[in-house]
């Protein structure tokens, strides 16, 4: 049989990298480039160009390791990329943190579901009969071998005229190309893509995280690396972290397997400016008619969205009083995974530090999230939440299950957030450099409240026919002002307005009928109507009160607990901050 021709470690590398960047993400690719006009045509093909050039750098340093962990480094991508390339092809799945951590699980039985006989065919025509010619292909000697005195170099490496200086020179070239291409290939894109955005004032999300995430090998290496760091600072900071699950009994209610909880994180939204709170504007008219809503103006625990996160879903005094809210116990919805619950996050923000400590079984943070959309017209908004949502559920449709939805909700660029269709009150502050009245920050601000009623909305149709239960509670507020908008003040100093966050509760049909339930809602009801303040500290324990759960010894304090019967926490509401709304 006659023997592959020798190939020099930079020839193949240029091979694998044509091969990977173009050949196995060809049909992502053309797919994208057919979805729209000349910008998606151009995206795609700066994106095929940046690919390559990525890839090249990448197996190119495989080489500092010598031959064997180059074969071996460069099997590795090649075997992983075909198996992606796969579900990405005909099944369209986005590689991301989620897939990842659903592909590392033990529950061999579950991966296995995955994998039939088309997944291995393809993967032996597109990973494994390369990998062999790889394998199987005689590579030339690098210069750093020669110098170690191993023989039988090509000739142009023992000529006297030939130095180490002129060969890592003449390498260099290629890889300075390389980093040039994928530099300029991604700026472009961005600045094309912003610019079309601006121009239809729609929000887009990180430009070079979608591409990241829609293409091989950046999505599954991207995405493993999170999980490699994730769990490098699980190990650590969960065991420093106080565990109530550890530390108290919780006792679940009777009636929890087919139980579904929603929790929606907003963002900045002000109860003040909902229709539901008396505001002047009609800003919630579909929620306005949820009869099994309930509404409560509340109290953030600090004014951005980093320091809330922190705050605002452990227990009261779980996080240090400090500037930074060092975290000193775990969250509710990591309580939740040790109660039996499975659990999903999505996110139209990035907070994976925040994602991670819910220990949930996946999550997906926004530029997952935006590719999967990357091939089609519609807006990257919150409404894309709730197609996670209404997958997640049919994923854990036996119940027992939470969802957390991060919202971008009424963050600022405000025209940005909501669709066109939702412009109701004029005129708007159109774009980020504007010199923009009060008048128009708040008409565009009273246009996004629009869009979280409809998306709300949205979320109770997805549940209603299952025994369901939502929570919605933005992070903070935020001022207002002539051509001004802020929020993230020191807690000290902050304006009332950066705190005034709506906590709304909403239960299906099923969910109230249910005695023991009715009670709950009740009891909830009672705060309603005494224009009771709930705050940030007070939802570790009233989620899973209002779920059911008792804790005999501590691990529920009653009077946080907006669904207990006790008296002395339905009066009107002492929290520091919530005086200073009124």
């Amino acid at each position: 049989m006659k023997s592959l021709p020798c190939l020099s470690q930079r020839q193949m590398s240029l091979a694998l990298s044509l091969y990977i960047g173009l050949a196995l993400n060809s049909a992502n690719l053309i797919r994208n480039a057919m979805a729209g006009g000349g910008l998606e045509i151009t995206s795609a093909l700066l994106s095929a160009i940046a690919l390559v050039g990525f890839c090249y750098l990448l197996i190119s340093a495989f080489s500092l390791f010598g031959q064997t962990l180059y074969k071996t480094l460069a099997s590795f991508t090649l075997l992983v990329s075909a198996a992606a390339s796969y579900y990405m092809i005909f099944f369209n799945v986005v590689i991301g943190y989620g897939v990842i951590v659903s592909t590392l699980t033990l529950d061999t039985d579950l991966n296995g579901e995955a994998l039939g006989h088309e997944f291995f065919l393809w993967w032996a025509l597109t990973g494994i009969v390369p990998v062999v010619l790889l394998r199987c292909t005689p590579l030339s000697t690098s210069v750093y071998q020669r110098m170690r005195g191993i023989k039988h170099m090509p000739p142009e490496y023992l000529s006297p005229n030939y130095s180490s200086f002129k060969y890592y020179a003449r390498r260099s070239i290629p890889i300075l190309c390389c980093l040039l291409a994928v530099n300029l290939c991604i700026k472009t894109i961005v600045h094309l893509t912003e610019n079309q955005a601006r121009k239809n004032n729609q929000y887009t999300a990180s430009i070079g995280g979608v591409i990241a995430h829609s293409y091989l090998p950046t999505n599954w290496i991207a995405s493993l690396a999170i999980y490699a760091h994730q769990l490098s600072k699980e190990d650590k900071s969960n065991k420093e972290l106080f565990d109530p699950s550890k530390h108290f009994t919780y006792q679940p209610p009777s009636t929890l397997n087919d139980l579904f909880v929603v929790f929606v994180i907003g963002e900045t939204t002000r109860w003040d400016h909902m229709g539901l709170f008396g505001y002047e504007r009609n800003t919630t008219p579909l929620l306005s008619q949820e009869p099994n809503l309930i509404a409560l103006r509340g109290t953030s625990c600090d004014t951005a969205t980093k320091l809330s996160l922190r705050c605002m879903f452990v227990r009261e005094n779980g996080t240090a009083d400090d500037d930074q809210r060092t975290l000193k116990e775990r969250n509710v919805f990591a309580v939740m995974r040790k109660l039996g619950f499975t659990s999903e996050l999505f996110g139209m923000q990035s907070e994976a530090w925040f994602y991670s400590s819910l220990d949930a079984n996946s999550y997906e943070i926004r530029e997952v999230i935006a590719s999967e959309y990357a091939h089609s017209k519609r807006p990257i908004d919150d409404m894309l939440l709730v197609d996670q949502l209404e997958k997640s559920i049919n994923k854990y449709s036996q119940g027992k299950h939470l969802v957390v939805l991060h919202t971008k909700g009424s963050h600022h660029l405000y025209s940005q957030r909501y669709t066109r269709e939702f412009a109701r009150f004029t005129p708007e502050c159109m774009d980020i450099d504007d010199t923009c009245s009060r008048e128009q920050l708040v008409n565009s601000f009273d246009n996004t409240v629009l869009y979280v009623d409809h998306m709300l909305k949205t979320v109770f149709d997805k549940l209603r026919d299952k025994n369901a239960l939502v929570f919605y509670v933005p992070d903070h507020g935020e001022s207002i002002d002539e051509n001004s908008h802020f929020h993230a003040t020191p807690k000290e100093l902050a304006p009332p307005e950066q705190f005034r966050v709506p906590f709304l509760v909403w239960t299906s049909d099923k969910f109230i009928a249910q005695p023991q339930n009715q009670q709950l809602i009740a009891n909830l009801k009672k705060r309603e109507d005494h224009n009771f303040l709930p705050h940030h500290e007070q939802i570790f324990d009233s989620l899973l009160g209002c779920i059911g759960y008792s804790s005999p010894d501590g691990g529920i304090k009653t009077q946080n607990n907006w669904c207990s019967d006790n008296p002395t926490s339905m009066a009107f509401d002492n929290h520091p901050a919530s005086l200073s709304q009124r």
